[in-house]
């Protein structure tokens, strides 16, 4: 059993969840993109523009076909 310690140090707001990274780096199931942010925007306008162009690809498929 712990015992609560009295006059604990407040946590500071920059310290670093060494738990979080820790586990991060030992399992490694993704590993995350460091891309800059108008890559970012681009790679999202990107995405859209495809989704935008397969309903409409879609929906003319649809037309053609008489439903």
């Amino acid at each position: 059993m712990f015992r609560i310690r009295k006059n604990k140090p407040a946590i500071s707001a920059d310290a670093r969840p060494f738990r979080t990274v820790r586990r991060l780096n030992i399992n490694r199931t993704y590993t995350p993109l460091k891309i800059g942010v108008v890559a970012g925007y681009i790679l999202l306008g990107m995405l859209s523009a495809s989704s935008s162009m397969f309903g409409i690809l879609v929906g003319t498929l649809l037309r053609m076909a008489g439903l």
